[in-house]
C-alpha cells in the first residue's frame, strides 16, 4: 500500500495572490500548475492507495478554499480520499469551525501553518486548537519549511518550536512537513524525542538536501518515523518516489553512507494511516 499524506486541493484563486506571486518567483523551474481541481488531483492519485488532501486557509494571505468543498471530494472518493480541515488560530470561531468539520463535515485531520497563517505555535490561540485536536483525536500537519513570503516570519517555520507542542499535548499527533527543510537536523532531533511526531519526505525535489536528511534520519535511528507525502501538485507521488530510490546517486563514487534500499521502500509503503490513528471506510 502507498498513502500520500501531503496532497493539495485549492484553484489558483483559492491559494491566493499572495502565495501565487511568492511562488512564481520562487518556484517557477518547477512548473507546478497550482490550479488543482478534483478531477485533476484524482487523476494524480491514480497510483497511490490512499492520499490526504486539504487546502490552506489564512486570514493573512487571504487563502481560503472551502473546507466544505474538501469534505465533498472526500465523501465522493471515501476509500481513496482522507480529507483534512484547514483551521486558522487567527479565527475567532476556529475551535468551532473544527467541532463542525470534525462532527459534520467528517474532515478527520488538520493543515496548520504558523508562516503562512501568523502566528506562533505555542501562542495561546495556537493552544487551543492543539487541545481540541488532542481531544478529538485529528492528527495535524504542519507547515515546518523554508519558504519565500516575504512578510511572514520564517523563524515560525521550524520545527524546534513544535517541542513545547509535543510536551503540553503527548497525545496530539504531528506531522512536520517536508522533512524541515532546511532543519532537517532540527526535524529529526523532534521525531526521535517525542513518540507522536513524525516528518513527510514531500516534495523531495532537493537531491542534495534529500539525501542528507535521509542520512541523518538513518544515522539515528528513525527512518520508520518517515511518511511519504508528494505535496502535490509541486511534485507527484512518481516523481517523489524516484527521488527516493535515486537517492543514493549523490554520493555515487564517495565513501559517504548509503541509505538503505530497504528502508526507502518501507517508507514509500508505510502503513501512515494506522500511525496517525486513521482509518479509510472501504466501499
Amino acid at each position: 500500500m502507498i498513502i500520500d499524506v501531503h496532497t493539495h486541493l485549492s484553484t489558483l484563486e483559492q491559494w491566493g495572490p499572495v502565495f501565487l506571486q511568492a511562488f512564481g518567483r520562487a518556484h517557477a523551474s518547477t512548473g507546478a500548475d497550482l490550479h488543482v481541481t478534483p478531477e485533476k488531483h484524482i487523476a494524480a492519485m491514480s497510483g497511490v492507495d490512499v492520499a490526504i488532501v486539504f487546502g490552506i486557509n489564512s486570514l493573512a494571505l487571504k487563502m481560503y478554499t472551502p473546507n466544505q468543498a474538501i469534505a465533498d471530494y472526500a465523501q465522493a472518493h471515501p476509500d481513496k480520499i482522507v480529507g483534512f480541515m484547514s483551521i486558522d488560530p487567527n479565527d475567532p470561531g476556529a475551535v468551532e469551525e473544527m467541532d463542525f468539520c470534525h462532527a459534520s463535515l467528517g474532515l478527520r485531520g488538520i493543515k496548520m501553518s504558523p508562516v503562512y497563517q501568523d502566528y506562533h505555535p505555542c501562542d495561546e490561540k495556537a493552544r487551543r486548537i492543539h487541545r481540541r485536536a488532542e481531544q478529538l483525536g485529528l492528527p495535524i500537519l504542519t507547515h515546518a519549511a523554508f519558504h519565500s513570503i516575504a512578510r511572514t516570519r520564517m523563524e515560525w517555520a521550524n520545527p524546534l518550536l513544535y517541542d513545547n507542542v509535543a510536551r503540553e499535548f503527548p497525545g496530539l499527533k504531528i506531522i512536520l512537513a517536508h522533512i524541515g527543510l532546511p532543519w532537517f537536523e532540527d526535524a529529526m532531533v523532534m521525531v526521535r524525542k517525542h513518540e507522536n511526531v513524525f516528518a513527510d519526505v514531500s516534495p523531495a525535489i532537493h537531491h542534495d538536501w534529500l539525501y542528507r536528511a535521509m542520512a541523518m534520519f538513518q544515522e539515528f535511528g528513525v527512518m520508520h518515523k518517515l511518511l511519504f507525502g508528494s505535496d502535490f501538485p509541486i511534485s507527484t507521488p512518481e516523481k517523489v518516489q524516484a527521488a527516493l530510490r535515486n537517492v543514493n546517486h549523490v554520493v555515487e563514487g564517495t565513501a559517504m553512507q548509503k541509505i538503505n534500499p530497504e528502508s526507502i521502500e518501507q517508507l514509500i509503503h508505510r502503513d501512515a494511516l494506522s500511525l496517525l490513528g486513521l482509518e479509510v471506510k472501504r466501499q
